[in-house]
């Protein structure tokens, strides 16, 4: 049964590459070796490899936490925590191989056994959706933030209160700043429907420009007073917040610019999830910025083909 399984999903992988296309399944190809080459490098310097492995796991954490299928898999396979461990485990191969190689023997051991424990981590968040006054100032382009907003107010506003509170810490700044960063790249998970494209009734250009630009000015309004608090208690480190929020900045602009390369009305492109975790990838190793960087030229030409079918009129 977890043959069957592991195979289903190896044709599931298989349907979602040949929509990528020849070309950029060889840019793919490219940024996975070259990613491949960091870690086998990095796992056999001490204490690189810690971090590397840290980075590694709260991956795979992530994606026991949200994925959505756990339901599905207790109530049609007796032993469903295998078959997550039989992903997991092909999904940190890279990750063996280089321990291996290194004979990191101990430090082998130990990743199976977080695998083991992580597959029988099963938190239920409950998200209520709420209609707060703090909706009500973001401009209704931007219903991606009033959705998010909905589902994440109850986490963000307390956090945020409390990393202000606490900015005196050297590392409470750069930790929220880090986490309410990572949260606004959910909002871009799913295309909207086409009529709501066609209700700004703006060219494809002003239409990018203009989601970029709110994209930017909210992101700002969250982190310029964390920016502030920061640099008013330790100003001889100025820079890391500035940094922080430059990286995420390009990133936002890049997973933008993806959602409407490979837009779809009311569904999730492959290709947006794929070339959305180079995006998530380099928020963790920011000398893939550059790749980013050419990538989101690359979108915006792209953005703007695609949404000229339904903006033309507008152009």
């Amino acid at each position: 049964m977890i043959d069957a399984f592991i195979s289903l999903r190896g044709s599931q992988l298989w349907r979602e590459i040949k929509e990528i296309g020849f070309f950029r399944i060889l840019i793919l190809g490219g940024l996975i070796g070259f990613l491949f080459f960091i870690l086998f490098k990095q796992t056999d310097v001490f204490p690189n490899v810690y971090s590397v492995l840290s980075i590694y796991l709260l991956f795979i954490l992530l994606i026991q936490l949200i994925r959505q299928d756990k339901l599905f898999l207790k109530t049609h396979f007796r032993q469903y925590k295998l078959i997550c461990l039989s992903e997991y485990v092909i999904l940190s191969l890279p990750l063996f191989v280089c321990l291996i190689y290194h004979a990191h023997w101990l430090l082998t051991l130990v990743v199976f056994l977080s695998l083991v424990i992580i597959i029988n981590l099963n938190f239920k968040f409950k998200r209520r959706d709420r209609n707060t006054k703090i909706q009500q100032f973001i401009p209704d382009d931007s219903f991606e933030w009033k959705a998010g907003l909905r589902k994440y107010i109850l986490f963000i506003l307390p956090f945020w209160l409390i990393s202000l509170g606490t900015s005196f810490f050297i590392g409470s700044v750069p930790t929220a700043i880090f986490i309410l960063g990572i949260i606004p790249l959910f909002f871009y998970e799913k295309s909207e429907p086409y009529q709501m494209i066609l209700a700004y009734e703006l060219s494809s250009i002003r239409f990018l420009w203009r989601k970029i630009s709110l994209q930017l000015v909210l992101f700002s309004m969250i982190c310029i007073p964390l920016i502030i608090a920061f640099i008013f208690f330790h100003v001889e480190n100025w820079y890391v917040p500035i940094v922080e929020y430059l990286i995420f900045t390009s990133v936002h602009i890049y997973f933008i610019l993806t959602k409407y390369a490979f837009y779809k009305p009311n569904s999730k492109s492959a290709s947006t999830v794929i070339y959305g975790s180079i995006g998530g990838i380099a928020i963790l190793i920011p000398f893939l910025l550059p790749v980013v960087w050419l990538l989101s030229v690359w979108f915006y030409f792209k953005s703007k083909n695609k949404l000229n079918v339904y903006l033309n009129d507008y152009n």
